[in-house]
Parts: structure tokens; C-alpha cells; sequence
């Protein structure tokens, strides 16, 4: 009786320990039994080297999924498609101010509102590659496959940067500008051709030039040594003649300061005489009042003489019979 309640209770035990490990493994474990996951599908039509199973999806920088498998699809009719599928985890996304949960908001509501895939280089190092998300609702989306063909959505892919980058460099007139330059190259070339052909005529004349050029700059060097001399003797000669200017100058200075002499004793004799001058106009000078009497007895002595000759004129026998008759 007691050994078969042990076996049960051990039985119950393994019971909860097997569901106990159960629900750790659902719960933890990566079965997605309990977490909201959404898978898509992206086709590029660009070169996947670096995009691996397990490889990043991100949003802006932030990681938000990974790539599931990385498939090649084949057209019996020709051609071929890279399809990416991808696992979107919902419980990294939070949707703010709408009315639908995250676990609503569906792939084909986010298509709708924008939303775009795209090729990025996540480690230049590595040259490892992952799938960035983004919204551009003016980028209308361009569905490679019709959905009623797909057993999961569709995300539109837009080309990577690189990828803009090669189709506006493959857009540039390479083959213009290689003509172009190839014609500069060319008349560069036939250019050099002619300098040298030029170069070649004219070496002889250059030599010859140079011959001249060097007989007539002997002809000036004798030219210059002649004048040389002539201009040492005319310098000598100028030295004489300033010498001899000196010696004049110095032996006509002492009659010049001998003029300047008599020059300034005359100047005084002068200013003696204007003072004397000064002294007989000088009203209040016995001078001068000398001088006005003198004048004065003059005036009266010459009207005494002009009344006498007047007298005679008149009577002529004045002189012989006396001023009486």
C-alpha cells in the first residue's frame, strides 16, 4: 500500500517537471508559439552577396527582425528572382497614437502606409549585408509577383544607395568623354609632333642666331672698353675744370667782400645824409628857418630889383638924373 503511493507521488512529480520544462520551453524557447512574429517576403533584383540566413532587419538602425531564407526562384519562361524572406518580431513595435495594436497592424496595412525595404551595407569590414526598412509613401510600390501567387506578403524593394550610385554613374556619357579626350590626346600628340619637327627646322638658324648674337656682343664689350677710356679723360678733364672753378671763385671772394664793404659804408654815408636831410625839413630846425629867412630877404631883394627894372623901363633917364626927376 505505501509502495504504490511513492510511485505516484513520484509519477506526479515527473508529470510537473515534464510540463514545467514544457512551458519553459514555449515560453523562452524561440518555437513562436508565443510571440507575435510576421514574415514577408522581399525579391531585390541586385547582387545578395553578404545577405545570409540569420543576416539583420532593421528599421533606421534599429534591429526589428532577421532573414528567414535566402531563396533563388527560377521562370520556366527565362529569367530569375531573389526572394528574401524575412521574420518581423511585432513585440519590438509599438504603435503610438493609432488605433491598432501592433498585433493588428499587418504587413499589407504597413505596405499601404509606406513602407519599403532595402539593401544596406551593415559591416564594411565583412562586407555584410542586411535588409533595412523604411516609409516612403511617395516611392510607389512595385510588386514583383501578384499577391494571389504568394503564400506571404510582399514588401516593395527600392534600389540601395550603392545601387543608385552605379545606375547614375552607368547613366554619365563615359563613352563622349573617353572620345573627347582620346581627340585631346590625339592633337596633344600631333601638338608635340609639330614643336619638335619645328624645333628641328629651327636649330640651325638658332645656332647661327647664337653666333651672331655672340659677335655682336663682343663688338659691344670693345665698344664699351673704348668708350671706357674716353669717358676716364673726360672725367679727369671735368675734375680740372672743377678745380680751377674753385681756385677763381676762392681769389674773386676778397674782392667781393671787399665790395660788400664799400657797399655797406656807402649804405651808412647814405642814412648820415637822410638824417641831416631830416634835420634841415624838420620844422622846429634853426636850419631851416635860417634857410625860409634867407628865401624871405631873397623874395624882397628880387621885387626890390623887378620895381627898379620896371622904373627903368618906364624912364630911362632914371639912371643918368637920379630917382628924384
Amino acid at each position: 500500500m505505501a509502495s504504490n503511493r511513492s510511485y505516484t507521488i513520484i509519477g506526479a512529480f515527473l508529470l510537473g517537471a515534464i510540463a514545467l520544462t514544457a512551458v519553459g520551453i514555449l515560453t523562452f524557447g524561440n518555437t513562436g508559439l508565443f510571440s507575435d512574429e510576421r514574415r514577408a517576403i522581399i525579391f531585390f533584383n541586385q547582387s545578395v552577396l553578404g545577405l545570409n540566413n540569420g543576416s539583420r532587419v532593421l528599421f533606421r538602425g534599429v534591429q526589428v527582425g532577421t532573414v528567414r531564407r535566402v531563396q533563388l526562384r527560377l521562370n520556366p519562361q527565362g529569367g530569375a528572382k531573389i526572394a528574401v524572406t524575412i521574420e518581423v518580431s511585432g513585440n519590438d513595435v509599438v504603435v503610438a497614437g493609432d488605433e491598432h495594436t501592433p498585433s493588428d497592424l499587418t504587413i499589407e496595412e504597413m505596405v499601404k502606409r509606406g513602407l519599403r525595404a532595402q539593401l544596406v551595407v551593415y559591416s564594411y569590414v565583412t562586407s555584410q549585408l542586411a535588409v533595412n526598412l523604411g516609409f516612403d509613401p511617395e516611392n510607389q510600390p512595385n510588386f514583383v509577383v501578384p499577391p494571389d501567387e504568394l503564400d506571404l506578403p510582399e514588401i516593395p524593394a527600392v534600389p540601395s544607395e550603392i545601387s543608385q550610385l552605379k545606375d547614375t554613374v552607368a547613366q554619365l556619357p563615359w563613352k563622349e568623354a573617353l572620345h573627347q579626350i582620346q581627340q585631346a590626346m590625339s592633337t596633344m600628340v600631333q601638338l608635340a609632333q609639330d614643336l619638335d619637327n619645328t624645333v628641328n627646322r629651327l636649330g640651325p638658324n638658332l645656332d647661327q642666331t647664337a653666333q651672331v648674337t655672340r659677335q655682336t656682343l663682343k663688338t659691344v664689350q670693345q665698344a664699351v672698353a673704348a668708350n671706357n677710356k674716353q669717358l676716364q679723360a673726360t672725367l679727369a678733364s671735368v675734375r680740372t675744370l672743377s678745380d680751377t672753378a674753385n681756385d677763381e671763385i676762392a681769389s674773386h671772394d676778397k674782392q667781393i667782400d671787399k665790395l660788400l664793404d664799400n657797399a655797406q659804408q656807402t649804405s651808412e654815408n647814405l642814412s648820415e645824409l637822410s638824417q641831416n636831410l631830416e634835420q634841415f625839413t624838420d620844422p622846429e630846425s634853426g636850419t631851416r628857418q635860417d634857410i625860409q629867412s634867407a628865401v624871405r630877404d631873397l623874395a624882397a631883394a628880387a621885387s626890390s630889383l623887378r620895381r627898379f627894372a620896371e622904373k627903368i623901363e618906364r624912364d630911362p633917364h632914371t639912371l643918368l638924373y637920379g630917382g628924384s626927376r
